[in-house]
């Protein structure tokens, strides 16, 4: 039962049936819902009194999947209340904890309230955001690593105790870390325009060096690369280091030797690219095309690494 939170005063709303909350086998669900003896109220607040959660553990809203989700509400009915707690210095606001694509989809909806828990203002609500997001199935496998990674750090779990909270193994858990190795650009395209890459092939690329990453990024943003072929470059990369093949290293490099060298070094980038216009790209084979690709990606990680060199 759900109660209206602008009720008058002295009419007692009827308390959530005390089964809901017996019936919830979820790690981690009593952080959310409270426990058995002590369910949180379900009450109706209205969308223009509440605000969203500037810690939301979700960084992207695809447009396409909010609209869905507005559908279902229109049809269907809220399922599963949002989670908000009083806002710190306005009056009779609220934050929003848990819950902003469901919010955002009501008032795509045509909505005016939402069914919510609020929660009390001692609650640790960045934890028990976090929790309740990663419990969805819908975050990215990127957004999904990120959100472990601030229950670790933030509130000292260790990834045994994080694997209790979301019901998961450690292992489990610490496979889905390795995802934080991916380089910076492939965790923001994760998230934002390519949310739907497997994470098998993920993790495939996150063992690799970030060089080899990005050189493959593109065959998996345009679908070309399985978890398999993934799998099977990374090992040929791995074969490559052996020390019985591996080639004479690179002789020592130091700064100076290095900007002194940089006009030969776009000298040569520019000839290259002159001689490649005139040839024309459609004349291209096809391995010669990739290589390009990878160079292209390989320049472009340099690039990140300098912007970050020298922003430093």
């Amino acid at each position: 039962m759900v109660k209206n939170w602008r009720k008058p005063a002295g009419q007692q709303p009827a308390v959530v049936a005390k089964s809901i909350g017996e019936s919830l086998e979820r790690p981690g669900a009593d952080l959310i819902f409270g426990t058995a003896e002590g369910l949180r109220d379900t009450v109706l607040l209205r969308l223009t009194d509440i605000e969203p959660n500037p810690n939301q553990p979700r960084r992207h809203f695809d447009e396409e999947e909010l609209q869905a989700l507005s559908f279902s509400l229109r049809e269907v009915g809220q399922l599963s209340p949002i989670l908000v707690q009083a806002h710190p210095t306005e009056p009779k606001r609220f934050m929003l904890v848990a819950g902003e694509r469901r919010w955002r989809a009501a008032g795509m909806a045509g909505l005016t309230k939402i069914m919510a828990h609020i929660l009390p203002t001692d609650a640790n609500t960045d934890q028990i955001a976090l929790i309740e997001n990663l419990q969805r199935v819908d975050l990215s496998p990127v957004e999904e690593a990120e959100g472990i990674r601030r229950l670790i750090e933030t509130h000292e779990y260790n990834q045994e105790a994080v694997g209790d909270l979301l019901g998961r193994s450690r292992t489990e858990v610490n496979t889905t870390l390795t995802l934080l190795r991916l380089h910076a650009t492939i965790r923001t395209d994760c998230v934002t325009s390519h949310n739907d890459v497997p994470k098998a092939v993920l993790l495939e690329l996150a063992r690799m060096e970030e060089v080899d990453q990005l050189s493959l990024w593109l065959k998996v943003k345009k679908g070309e690369l399985t978890a398999r072929e993934a799998r099977e470059y990374r090992a040929k990369l791995q074969r490559a280091g052996d020390p019985a093949t591996a080639k004479a290293p690179v002789r020592n490099v130091t700064a100076k030797k290095f900007i002194a060298g940089l006009p030969k070094l776009e000298e040569s980038l520019s000839a290259g690219i002159e001689a490649v216009a005139d040839k024309g790209v459609a004349k291209l084979r096809a391995d010669e095309r990739a290589k390009l690709e990878a160079l292209k990606a390989r320049l472009a990680g340099y690039a990140q690494q300098l912007e970050t060199l020298l922003a430093g």
